[in-house]
């Protein structure tokens, strides 16, 4: 039996005295056991005590083997030049400390759990391992290593804040196959050789503030839950993020700007204080370094998405110079200014069309479902305002297939012939509807089976209820607009047919940009599947609904002679143009053709 397990004599140990192993480190001390032993008091080797150097002799390693011990209060190892700790099996701390040693060797060779924290500050690595999982928190602050392995032959899972801040690592760095529970840091650290976070997980914040990577960084099949911050970070090797998967959106981006700058500026000065806009220019910057970093390696469609993110924080860098800028009255008397105060509005709301239409020409689903939106919105104006168009020149090539329709027409009329059919039609018509409506209500309750009340009922009536009442004031304010122009209208012109023509062509407008900018995803749907019913009937009932104009050009023969008709047809083509533009370059990002 070593020495100080021959100390360790009953379960729990109080006396200060011989917690601190003053009179038993000769060299090295093993505490193993197979019963658990609780240590209620600090345990602490200073090397600047006295009576500590006593005992210790700086030249050799002082090796220290942790087994089935409770730390109640806090180990703690200061000023110990030379320190091997292997924590192994069943050890359990309230708080870890290692300060100013210039020899470590630390293993964690079994399970950990810790209450607060491991800290370890202004420590030199000889070798660090982690094969198992850490429960707590566990930081890194100003230590050097020679290399850092982080992965053993299981996957390594932290469920505690890890933080590795102003650190450097002169080898190879490996923290593959890892599972980071809570918030990981990584700010202002040196990695001089390859580092590895291949198929790593992120499931909450990542911060990468001002690391230097000086050879290959691979983040190679990485999945981040929430957005990370790699602003400022310089990356002077290869970069490799295929596979990478960045699960968030516009909303969760910009509220983790907003919190990172609350952050910073809080117990600020004002003059120290950094504005929303230099946060939103910093996220974009580390996107912005992805995707150059992709484009070099010719991967143009993971490049695209980094873009997408990239495209996200200038929306909202321009929304708030928007608001900065209007806070400054001096800058209202300079018209250059103004005109770009004016410009960045203009950007900003392009940005915010291309993202709800298409999500920056990354998402093709959803620009098809709008170009559907679109025709069906269409279609329904012309069927409330009556207008017609008729085309009076036929087609030989038609006429040819009248035939196959009669065919058609023929089989369906012997099939309502029997008897049962016409006896029980209207049974028939009901049962169907019957199937389709299970079938809809099952597929709704898989879907929101997981989901609580409250969030349904958010969904429903708070978001649809507020898009309800966008759409109301953006019609109010049309109104307003036509009655102010109305007042500038020459007597001798027909005021009512001008209000007329402009206010179909801005409400056609209006109703669409409300559609695609709807934030109710239920009612988003709900119009999604009418539209593409009315847009089947409509195109089976005639094909030149989708574009009258063109429909003119190819058979001069349509007539339509109704001034709001035209009006109308002329704001379909323009958003037609814009949307059908976003459908091709869309479709070209997501296949093998280049962009």
């Amino acid at each position: 039996m070593d020495l100080v397990s021959s100390f360790l004599s009953k379960k729990n140990i109080n006396n200060e005295e011989d917690i601190k192993f003053e009179n038993y480190i000769k060299g090295e001390a093993k505490l193993n056991s197979e019963k658990q032993y609780i240590i209620e008091s600090s345990c602490c080797f200073d090397g600047n005590k006295d009576n500590f150097k006593r005992h210790y002799d700086e030249n050799k390693i002082l090796e220290i083997h942790l087994n089935n011990m409770l730390f109640e209060q806090y180990l703690s190892f200061d000023n110990v030049k030379k320190l091997s700790l292997i924590i192994n099996d069943n050890v359990k701390f309230d708080k870890l400390f290692i300060n100013n040693c210039n020899e470590l060797y630390l293993k964690f060779n079994g399970r950990v759990e810790v209450i607060d924290k491991i800290n370890i500050n202004n420590c030199k690595f000889k070798q660090i391992s982690i094969n198992n999982h850490i429960d707590g928190n566990i930081e890194f602050q100003k230590c050097e290593f020679n290399d850092f392995n982080l992965s053993g032959l299981c996957d390594v899972v932290i469920k505690g804040d890890f933080k590795f801040n102003f650190c450097e690592v002169k080898e190879t760095a490996n923290f593959m196959n890892f599972k980071f529970k809570n918030k990981a840091y990584f700010k202002m650290s040196k990695f001089k050789d390859n580092v590895y976070f291949n198929n790593s997980h992120f499931y909450d914040y990542a911060n990468f503030h001002e690391c230097e990577f000086e050879k290959t960084a691979c983040f190679y099949g990485v999945k981040f839950e929430k957005v990370p911050n790699f602003s400022q970070v310089i990356f002077k090797g290869n970069l490799n993020v295929v596979n990478a998967n960045l699960n968030f959106d516009f909303e969760n981006l910009k509220e983790k700007i907003n919190q990172e700058c609350e952050e910073f500026n809080k117990d600020k000065k004002e003059e120290n204080k950094k504005s929303l806009d230099k946060f939103a220019n910093d996220f974009r910057d580390s996107f912005r370094t992805f995707k150059n970093a992709l484009i070099k390696d010719n991967n143009s469609l993971d490049a695209s998405n980094f873009h997408k993110y990239e495209l996200y924080c200038k929306e909202i860098e321009l929304k708030q110079n928007w608001d900065k800028k209007g806070k400054n009255v001096e800058n209202m008397t300079d018209l250059e200014k103004n005109i770009s105060r004016i410009r960045d509005f203009v950007d900003f709301l392009l940005l915010g069309f291309y993202r709800k239409l298409c999500d920056h020409h990354t998402d093709f689903l959803r620009v098809f479902n709008n170009l559907i939106l679109l025709i069906a919105l269409y279609v329904l104006f012309i069927f409330i305002g009556g207008f017609e168009f008729n085309l009076e020149k036929k087609s030989k090539d038609l006429d040819k297939l009248s035939n196959i329709f009669s065919f058609f027409t023929e089989a369906k009329q012997k099939i309502l012939n029997f008897s049962f059919i016409q006896q029980y039609y209207g049974y028939i018509l009901i049962i169907f509807c019957i199937i389709c409506l299970i079938f809809i209500i099952v597929t709704l309750y898989k879907i929101l089976k997981d989901i609580q009340l409250d969030f349904i009922k958010n969904i429903i009536f708070k978001d649809g209820l507020k898009s309800l009442w966008n759409l109301c004031a953006y019609v109010f304010a049309l109104l307003v607009i036509l009655l102010y122009i109305n007042i500038f209208i020459p007597k001798s012109q027909n005021n009512l047919t001008i209000l007329s023509n402009i206010g179909i062509f801005f409400a056609f407008c209006i109703f669409y940009l409300w559609i695609v900018y709807l934030n109710s995803l239920f009612f988003r749907y709900i119009l999604i599947v009418f539209s593409y019913i009315v847009t089947i009937f409509a195109m089976g009932k005639n094909i030149f609904i989708l574009n009258p104009l063109i429909g003119k050009l190819v058979y001069d023969k349509i007539s339509f002679d109704n001034p709001l008709f035209i009006h109308l047809t002329f704001a379909y083509t323009i958003l037609m143009a814009l949307v059908l533009f976003s459908l091709q370059k869309t479709a070209r990002k997501n296949s093998i053709v280049p962009s």
